[in-house]
């Protein structure tokens, strides 16, 4: 057995341990091997089929020459899928305390996909691991991981493997997030795999801003067969990446150092940019997430309008913060700056105060990657032109993914589609408890209200989505119709939130 199989597999046995003292509270609790019933669609094993990598964080048993607690980790793993439920998994880098760790042999594993994008995936058997997924398309998916000892979220990608023939080049905007620790958005320009550029890093309460960033080694040529290659920044910073296409890639941290730093890059264009670049009258859609100080939080989306000579006119935003919520601040004006090289800073007034700001490095004329320049919160987002106002109801099936904290790490993943005056909703979720190191794996069908705002506003109640039965209210920002992001409120404050995006099936 591998090192990365074996390790996790003695992660397996400390949670079954656990489990063994706790049946009776996770005994009817539901399974986590697929959604309850079919919203209808086109999709089927024969979706997914190709080579895709995952992107994906979570918290669960560490590793166990470290301990036996429970920690935050970042995991990527590159599989190949027959289009006929069977899958191997030729790489599973996974960093937490004691890491990084890595697949040494490939893994085999299942998966189905029922007509409405949502499925599953095991890898390793009975013994293995275990994920809810919802396509989006047959080249992306929502995953979360549905598993007693462990849970995560994140996003799967198609990847082109003619294009691991050469490290990227060109000029690419980046993202990358450390739990706890900062968040970092900037350029960087790829010649040869030299790296030089420009970033933004903020740690909590202190920001290095428009720092320059170069290699010190450089990206190495990605594996033929995997597309992953490696390269080191001169403060030290090791990665790893992971090649989507020509003109985007993955990185996760490769250090010895305990680092779960992860995130992505994508090839710029558009440029020069100017502040008309935000153009007149056009309004922008921001989802972000982050971490403060104590578990719970920090979730945000909201809209803003610019009028494409360096003010912000309106807009409202949501955010639930370490339990507090602030839900529909009007945007009653504000500021915005935008450089030639597409690094940028929006200044939002909100009735009752402001937010902090945000800098952005746009990644075209319509979409941008920020952090949040905040003294309590490690956050950061995306924001992209909104398109389809002004909307009147939700339109089209969609994939969702969700995560954050109630009284437990809470990840979903699934569909919902619109109905007259409503919609209906499924879901795969797991609540793992960080004390007892226990997930609680269900699968729920259920049904909802939307009330639509002309600005994308849109104000949801899911039934029966948490453990009391309690209907808790759920806030949609739509970039497109029925593609946005997502703030979860109700009565108890709980720091949930997410993305959807509409689906094209076949």
């Amino acid at each position: 057995m591998n090192p990365l199989a074996s390790a996790k597999c003695a992660r397996r046995v400390l949670a079954a341990l656990a489990i063994m003292t706790m049946i009776s509270l996770t005994a009817g609790c539901g399974s986590g091997s697929g959604i309850v019933r079919s919203l209808g669609g086109g999709f089927s094993n024969s979706s997914l089929k190709g080579q895709y990598v995952i992107s994906q964080t979570g918290i669960g048993f560490e590793q166990p020459q470290v301990g036996t607690g429970t920690a935050p980790f970042s995991e990527t793993i590159v599989f190949t899928a027959d289009g006929n439920r069977n899958i191997t998994v030729t790489v599973d880098d996974f960093d937490q305390v004691g890491g990084p760790f890595g697949l040494t042999s490939p893994e085999a594993g299942t998966y189905s996909i029922a007509s409405d994008g949502t499925g599953s995936i095991n890898i390793g058997g009975s013994n293995g691991f275990n994920f809810a997924i919802t396509m989006i398309d047959d080249n992306h998916f929502y995953i979360i991981e549905q598993d007693f000892f462990a849970t995560a979220s994140g996003f799967g990608e198609k990847q082109d493997t003619t294009a691991f023939t050469a490290a990227p080049s060109g000029t690419f905007v980046f993202k990358a997030h450390n739990v706890d620790s900062s968040s970092r958005v900037g350029q960087m320009t790829i010649t040869a795999g030299a790296i030089s550029g420009t970033e933004d890093l903020l740690t909590p309460g202190l920001l290095s801003s428009s720092t320059p960033i170069a290699t010190s080694v450089a990206m190495s040529a990605p594996d033929a067969t995997n597309g992953f290659g490696t390269f080191t920044l001169t403060d030290g910073s090791s990665f790893r990446y992971y090649v989507v296409n020509s003109g985007k890639f993955y990185i996760m941290s490769n250090s010895a150092s305990g680092s779960l730093e992860i995130g992505q890059a994508e090839a710029q264009t558009g440029g020069p940019f100017s502040l008309a670049t935000l153009a007149a009258n056009s309004s922008y859609v921001f989802g972000s997430s982050g971490d403060t100080s104590v578990p719970v939080g920090i979730h945000s989306a909201g809209v803003f309008t610019s009028d494409g000579n360096g003010n912000i006119t309106g807009g409202a935003v949501d955010y639930v913060q370490d339990a507090t919520v602030n839900s529909n601040l009007t945007v009653s004006g504000g500021t915005y700056s935008l450089a030639s090289n597409g690094r940028g800073t929006t200044n939002l007034t909100l009735a009752g105060g402001t937010i902090s700001p945000q800098i952005f490095w746009m990644v075209n004329g319509n979409r941008a990657y920020f952090l949040v320049n905040s003294a309590v919160a490690v956050e950061d987002g995306t924001f992209s032109l909104q398109q389809g106002l002004p909307f009147t109801a939700l339109s089209s099936q969609a994939a969702f993914v969700m995560d954050g904290f109630d009284v437990t790490y809470k990840d979903r993943v699934g569909a919902f589609t619109p109905t007259s005056g409503g919609f209906n909703w499924n879901q795969a979720a797991n609540s793992f408890n960080a004390t007892t190191g226990i997930g609680t794996l269900t699968a729920l069908g259920t049904n909802g209200t939307a009330q639509v705002s002309s600005n994308g506003r849109v104000a949801v109640v899911v039934n029966n989505v948490t453990a009391s039965g309690a209907s808790p209210g759920v806030v949609f920002y739509l970039s497109s119709p029925n593609t946005g992001f997502m703030v979860q409120e109700d009565v108890f404050g709980f720091d949930i939130g997410g993305a959807f995006t509409v689906q094209t099936s076949p």
